[in-house]
């Protein structure tokens, strides 16, 4: 964070205007609109070949961030990459827990049971099947929300390194601002 100068600031501090950007920047990415964006947007029609980039960098979300941008430093800017960043390896760790415990817990539990009881639990599922169905919509849901949430994250992270790419502020891409 820095050290405290003579006169009492934190050199180093961030600017107290990053996180209003960054609920602004996260208004144009959100999650409940990934399934229709990705019939209507460039950049989904431009997830075939070998350039994922061009369409993407057409994207209205894309434009609304780079137009937020404008004119921001380079302090506040890689303040903002940072805080991106952040939030996508948090994403991507509640991902994987959840896939644990909605997904993989669940399964590994009905193999042992249908392994044990054999045609008992076959029976039970046949017998209830409305109760299945809604049991395994229900467990299917909370990560397939969370991988929406993910997608999401990472777009934000690739507005802003396409931002850093067009702005020729290196380092290009808001991964290599963390470190290891």
């Amino acid at each position: 964070m820095g050290h405290i100068e003579s006169g009492g600031a934190a050199e180093g501090q961030v600017t107290s205007g990053v996180w209003p950007l960054w609920k602004r920047l996260k208004t144009y990415f959100p999650t409940w609109s990934l399934l229709p964006s990705s019939f209507v947007t460039p950049g989904a029609w431009g997830y075939m070949g070998n350039d994922f980039v061009t369409g993407f960098r057409q994207n209205r979300s894309t434009h609304q961030a780079f137009e937020l941008l404008d004119g921001v430093t380079d302090r506040d800017f890689d303040a903002l990459s940072a805080l991106a960043s952040l939030n996508a390896r948090r994403q991507d760790q509640m991902l994987r827990a959840v896939v644990i415990a909605y997904l993989t817990v669940p399964l590994s539990i009905v193999a042992i049971v249908a392994e044990v009881a054999g045609g008992s639990l076959i029976t039970l599922v046949r017998d209830h099947s409305d109760w299945a169905i809604q049991t395994a919509v229900a467990i299917t849901t909370g990560p397939v929300f969370f991988f929406m949430s993910h997608w999401r994250s990472r777009q934000i992270v690739a507005v802003l390194d396409l931002i850093r790419i067009e702005r020729g502020q290196s380092p290009y891409t808001a991964l290599e601002l963390r470190e290891d």
